[in-house]
Protein backbone atom coordinates (compact mmCIF):
# COMPACT_ATOMS: atom_id res chain seq x y z
CA UNK A 1 0.00 0.00 0.00
CA UNK A 2 1.66 3.37 -0.97
CA UNK A 3 -0.24 5.01 1.79
CA UNK A 4 1.61 3.71 4.60
CA UNK A 5 4.37 5.37 6.70
CA UNK A 6 6.56 1.58 5.97
CA UNK A 7 6.15 2.50 2.58
CA UNK A 8 7.44 6.09 2.64
CA UNK A 9 10.33 5.53 4.69
CA UNK A 10 11.53 2.65 2.21
CA UNK A 11 11.10 5.19 0.21
CA UNK A 12 12.93 7.92 1.42
CA UNK A 13 15.53 6.06 2.31
CA UNK A 14 17.81 7.60 5.47
CA UNK A 15 15.53 11.22 4.93
CA UNK A 16 13.07 11.49 8.00
CA UNK A 17 9.67 13.58 7.55
CA UNK A 18 10.57 16.83 9.85
CA UNK A 19 9.59 16.62 13.58
CA UNK A 20 6.80 18.57 15.30
CA UNK A 21 8.66 21.47 16.77
CA UNK A 22 8.82 21.82 20.54
CA UNK A 23 7.33 24.86 20.90
CA UNK A 24 3.60 23.76 19.03
CA UNK A 25 3.94 20.74 21.38
CA UNK A 26 4.13 23.07 24.47
CA UNK A 27 1.38 25.44 22.93
CA UNK A 28 -0.83 22.39 22.31
CA UNK A 29 -0.52 21.17 25.39
CA UNK A 30 -1.41 24.63 26.75
CA UNK A 31 -4.55 24.64 24.51
CA UNK A 32 -5.67 21.09 26.01
CA UNK A 33 -6.02 22.91 29.62
CA UNK A 34 -9.65 23.89 30.87
CA UNK A 35 -8.18 27.24 31.46
CA UNK A 36 -5.15 27.80 29.25
CA UNK A 37 -2.44 30.09 30.49
CA UNK A 38 -2.12 33.23 28.07
CA UNK A 39 0.18 34.81 29.93
CA UNK A 40 2.87 31.68 29.40
CA UNK A 41 1.65 31.78 25.73
CA UNK A 42 2.52 35.09 25.40
CA UNK A 43 5.86 34.26 26.58
CA UNK A 44 6.66 31.37 24.59
CA UNK A 45 5.80 33.45 21.65
CA UNK A 46 7.70 36.52 22.37
CA UNK A 47 11.03 34.65 23.40
CA UNK A 48 11.08 33.67 20.02
CA UNK A 49 12.17 36.36 17.47
CA UNK A 50 11.08 34.57 14.49
CA UNK A 51 7.45 33.47 15.89
CA UNK A 52 6.54 36.85 16.60
CA UNK A 53 7.30 37.98 13.65
CA UNK A 54 5.18 34.91 12.46
CA UNK A 55 2.60 35.89 14.56
CA UNK A 56 2.36 39.46 14.22
CA UNK A 57 2.60 38.65 9.88
CA UNK A 58 -0.32 36.46 10.66
CA UNK A 59 -2.68 39.16 12.90
CA UNK A 60 -2.34 41.69 10.20
CA UNK A 61 -2.61 39.82 7.19
CA UNK A 62 -5.54 39.87 4.70
CA UNK A 63 -7.32 36.86 6.27
CA UNK A 64 -7.64 37.36 9.82
CA UNK A 65 -6.51 41.36 10.45
CA UNK A 66 -8.78 43.76 11.97
CA UNK A 67 -9.66 47.05 11.60
CA UNK A 68 -6.51 48.42 12.89
CA UNK A 69 -2.80 47.36 12.68
CA UNK A 70 -1.17 44.90 15.96
CA UNK A 71 2.22 45.87 16.82
CA UNK A 72 2.42 43.96 20.41
CA UNK A 73 2.38 39.94 20.85
CA UNK A 74 -0.25 40.08 24.32
CA UNK A 75 -2.45 41.89 21.79
CA UNK A 76 -1.94 39.78 19.04
CA UNK A 77 -2.02 36.50 21.13
CA UNK A 78 -5.15 38.19 22.49
CA UNK A 79 -6.87 39.07 19.13
CA UNK A 80 -5.65 35.67 17.24
CA UNK A 81 -7.18 33.50 20.13
CA UNK A 82 -4.94 29.56 20.10
CA UNK A 83 -6.05 28.12 17.10
CA UNK A 84 -4.43 30.87 14.75
CA UNK A 85 -1.34 31.26 17.23
CA UNK A 86 -0.64 27.44 16.21
CA UNK A 87 -1.20 28.58 12.09
CA UNK A 88 1.75 30.94 13.09
CA UNK A 89 3.86 28.45 14.79
CA UNK A 90 3.22 26.06 11.46
CA UNK A 91 4.01 28.69 8.99
CA UNK A 92 7.61 29.61 10.55
CA UNK A 93 8.34 26.18 11.12
CA UNK A 94 7.20 24.43 8.28
CA UNK A 95 8.89 26.78 6.06
CA UNK A 96 12.52 25.95 8.26
CA UNK A 97 11.70 22.14 8.60
CA UNK A 98 13.52 21.56 5.14
CA UNK A 99 16.73 22.79 4.51
CA UNK A 100 18.97 23.03 1.47
CA UNK A 101 22.49 23.62 0.38
CA UNK A 102 22.23 23.93 -3.56
CA UNK A 103 21.31 27.63 -4.77
CA UNK A 104 18.72 26.55 -7.48
CA UNK A 105 17.14 24.48 -4.71
CA UNK A 106 17.30 27.26 -2.09
CA UNK A 107 15.59 29.56 -4.74
CA UNK A 108 12.90 26.94 -5.62
CA UNK A 109 11.67 26.64 -1.84
CA UNK A 110 11.33 29.97 -1.27
CA UNK A 111 9.38 30.64 -4.16
CA UNK A 112 7.46 27.13 -3.07
CA UNK A 113 6.66 28.71 0.13
CA UNK A 114 5.74 31.89 -0.85
CA UNK A 115 2.99 29.96 -2.83
CA UNK A 116 2.05 28.25 -0.01
CA UNK A 117 1.50 31.07 2.39
CA UNK A 118 -0.02 32.57 -0.43
CA UNK A 119 -2.28 29.72 -0.85
CA UNK A 120 -3.21 29.68 2.82
CA UNK A 121 -3.71 33.25 2.97
CA UNK A 122 -6.35 32.61 -0.66
CA UNK A 123 -7.86 29.62 1.29
CA UNK A 124 -9.01 31.24 4.43
CA UNK A 125 -10.58 34.69 2.90
CA UNK A 126 -12.14 32.34 0.51
CA UNK A 127 -13.43 30.10 3.55
CA UNK A 128 -14.22 33.29 4.95
CA UNK A 129 -17.45 34.14 2.76
CA UNK A 130 -18.48 30.31 2.44
CA UNK A 131 -20.77 29.33 5.16
CA UNK A 132 -19.90 26.70 7.98
CA UNK A 133 -15.93 26.38 6.21
CA UNK A 134 -13.53 27.03 9.14
CA UNK A 135 -10.90 30.08 7.94
CA UNK A 136 -8.25 28.57 10.03
CA UNK A 137 -8.40 25.05 9.11
CA UNK A 138 -8.44 26.23 5.19
CA UNK A 139 -5.11 28.19 5.95
CA UNK A 140 -3.88 24.99 7.35
CA UNK A 141 -4.66 22.84 4.34
CA UNK A 142 -3.35 26.09 1.79
CA UNK A 143 0.21 25.76 4.40
CA UNK A 144 0.31 21.99 4.36
CA UNK A 145 -1.00 20.75 1.07
CA UNK A 146 1.97 20.43 -0.42
CA UNK A 147 4.60 19.99 2.37
CA UNK A 148 5.45 16.59 0.89
CA UNK A 149 7.63 18.43 -2.10
CA UNK A 150 10.53 19.50 0.09
CA UNK A 151 10.56 16.49 1.52
CA UNK A 152 10.64 14.21 -1.65
CA UNK A 153 12.77 16.83 -3.09
CA UNK A 154 15.47 16.09 -0.51
CA UNK A 155 15.59 12.46 -1.64
CA UNK A 156 14.53 13.01 -5.21
CA UNK A 157 16.74 16.38 -6.29
CA UNK A 158 16.65 15.50 -10.04
CA UNK A 159 12.84 15.37 -10.32
CA UNK A 160 11.24 18.48 -11.93
CA UNK A 161 9.55 19.60 -8.90
CA UNK A 162 9.29 23.13 -10.26
CA UNK A 163 6.55 21.22 -12.93
CA UNK A 164 4.41 20.29 -9.98
CA UNK A 165 4.08 23.96 -8.44
CA UNK A 166 3.59 25.81 -11.47
CA UNK A 167 1.78 23.11 -13.69
CA UNK A 168 -1.72 23.39 -14.31
CA UNK A 169 -2.56 19.88 -15.09
CA UNK A 170 -3.68 19.35 -11.73
CA UNK A 171 -4.92 15.29 -12.22
CA UNK A 172 -1.56 13.62 -14.08
CA UNK A 173 0.97 15.42 -10.99
CA UNK A 174 0.29 12.47 -9.17
CA UNK A 175 0.19 9.73 -11.53
CA UNK A 176 3.81 10.73 -12.79
CA UNK A 177 5.11 10.63 -9.11
CA UNK A 178 3.96 7.67 -8.28
CA UNK A 179 5.57 5.91 -11.56
CA UNK A 180 8.66 7.55 -11.07
CA UNK A 181 9.22 7.90 -7.53
CA UNK A 182 7.03 5.20 -5.97
CA UNK A 183 4.52 7.61 -3.92
CA UNK A 184 3.24 11.43 -4.29
CA UNK A 185 3.19 14.24 -2.41
CA UNK A 186 -0.22 14.02 -1.07
CA UNK A 187 0.82 10.84 0.53
CA UNK A 188 4.20 12.26 2.20
CA UNK A 189 2.26 15.32 3.11
CA UNK A 190 -0.23 13.50 4.65
CA UNK A 191 2.32 11.60 6.73
CA UNK A 192 3.72 15.13 8.04
CA UNK A 193 0.30 16.25 8.83
CA UNK A 194 -0.20 13.52 11.69
CA UNK A 195 3.50 13.49 13.01
CA UNK A 196 2.69 17.32 13.78
CA UNK A 197 -0.83 16.42 15.13
CA UNK A 198 -3.19 17.80 12.57
CA UNK A 199 -6.79 17.13 12.78
CA UNK A 200 -7.69 14.01 10.67
CA UNK A 201 -9.93 15.78 8.30
CA UNK A 202 -7.14 18.02 7.52
CA UNK A 203 -4.87 15.01 6.90
CA UNK A 204 -7.43 13.52 4.97
CA UNK A 205 -7.80 16.94 2.87
CA UNK A 206 -3.87 16.49 2.44
CA UNK A 207 -4.43 13.15 1.25
CA UNK A 208 -7.21 13.50 -1.40
CA UNK A 209 -6.15 17.11 -2.73
CA UNK A 210 -5.38 15.57 -6.28
CA UNK A 211 -7.81 13.12 -6.50
CA UNK A 212 -10.78 14.77 -8.83
CA UNK A 213 -12.60 11.45 -8.62
CA UNK A 214 -13.59 13.17 -4.68
CA UNK A 215 -16.49 14.89 -7.11
CA UNK A 216 -17.80 12.83 -9.56
CA UNK A 217 -17.76 9.11 -7.64
CA UNK A 218 -20.72 8.87 -5.10
CA UNK A 219 -19.43 6.09 -3.26
CA UNK A 220 -16.02 7.82 -2.70
CA UNK A 221 -14.82 7.62 1.35
CA UNK A 222 -14.06 11.25 1.44
CA UNK A 223 -16.66 13.17 4.01
CA UNK A 224 -18.54 16.32 2.93
CA UNK A 225 -15.82 18.25 4.86
CA UNK A 226 -12.99 17.05 3.27
CA UNK A 227 -14.45 17.52 -0.21
CA UNK A 228 -15.55 21.09 0.85
CA UNK A 229 -11.80 21.76 1.89
CA UNK A 230 -10.12 19.93 -1.46
CA UNK A 231 -12.91 22.38 -3.57
CA UNK A 232 -11.59 25.36 -1.51
CA UNK A 233 -8.28 24.41 -2.03
CA UNK A 234 -8.68 23.88 -5.68
CA UNK A 235 -10.17 27.51 -6.07
CA UNK A 236 -7.13 29.57 -3.85
CA UNK A 237 -4.23 27.73 -5.59
CA UNK A 238 -6.03 28.44 -9.03
CA UNK A 239 -6.47 32.50 -7.63
CA UNK A 240 -2.84 32.49 -6.36
CA UNK A 241 -1.26 30.98 -9.95
CA UNK A 242 -3.18 33.62 -11.70
CA UNK A 243 -2.49 36.28 -9.08
CA UNK A 244 1.63 34.70 -9.37
CA UNK A 245 1.27 34.73 -13.08
CA UNK A 246 1.33 31.09 -13.76
CA UNK A 247 -2.18 31.08 -15.41
CA UNK A 248 -3.96 33.51 -17.34
CA UNK A 249 -6.33 35.91 -15.63
CA UNK A 250 -8.43 34.79 -19.30
CA UNK A 251 -8.84 31.29 -18.44
CA UNK A 252 -9.89 31.58 -14.62
CA UNK A 253 -12.69 28.98 -13.67
CA UNK A 254 -12.12 27.41 -17.11
CA UNK A 255 -10.93 24.18 -16.66
CA UNK A 256 -13.35 21.11 -15.55
CA UNK A 257 -11.60 20.56 -12.13
CA UNK A 258 -12.46 24.55 -11.03
CA UNK A 259 -15.77 23.61 -12.43
CA UNK A 260 -16.54 20.69 -9.85
CA UNK A 261 -14.84 23.18 -7.07
CA UNK A 262 -17.20 25.64 -7.97
CA UNK A 263 -20.45 23.78 -8.42
CA UNK A 264 -19.60 21.91 -5.21
CA UNK A 265 -19.60 24.81 -3.42
CA UNK A 266 -22.61 26.88 -4.82
CA UNK A 267 -20.61 29.44 -7.01
CA UNK A 268 -20.86 30.38 -10.62
CA UNK A 269 -18.51 31.28 -12.39
CA UNK A 270 -19.38 35.66 -12.45
CA UNK A 271 -19.55 34.95 -8.48
CA UNK A 272 -16.02 32.87 -8.60
CA UNK A 273 -14.55 35.72 -10.83
CA UNK A 274 -15.83 38.23 -8.67
CA UNK A 275 -14.80 36.44 -5.36
CA UNK A 276 -10.93 36.09 -7.41
CA UNK A 277 -10.32 39.91 -8.16
CA UNK A 278 -11.10 40.62 -4.58
CA UNK A 279 -8.64 38.32 -2.99
CA UNK A 280 -5.83 38.85 -5.74
CA UNK A 281 -6.59 42.70 -4.77
CA UNK A 282 -6.15 42.21 -1.39
CA UNK A 283 -2.99 40.10 -1.45
CA UNK A 284 -1.40 42.75 -3.80
CA UNK A 285 -2.09 45.34 -1.13
CA UNK A 286 -0.35 42.82 1.55
CA UNK A 287 2.81 42.03 -0.23
CA UNK A 288 3.08 46.13 -1.34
Amino acid sequence: MHGTAEHVEKILGGISLPACPAILVDIMSEARKEEPDFTQITSLVGNDAGLSASVLKLVNSPAFRRSCNIGSIPQAVAVLGLKKVMLAVNTLFLRNSVSVAHPAAKAFLEKFWDKSSCTAEAAAMLAKILPGISTEDAYTIGLFHDSGIPVLMQRFPDHPFEETVSGNDWETIHRDEETKLGTNHAVVGNLLARNWGLPAHICQTILHHHDSSIFTDLAHQASTEVRNFIAVLILAEHVVSVFLGLEEEGGMGQSPVHAHAMNHLGMDAAEFRETALDIMGELRQHRS
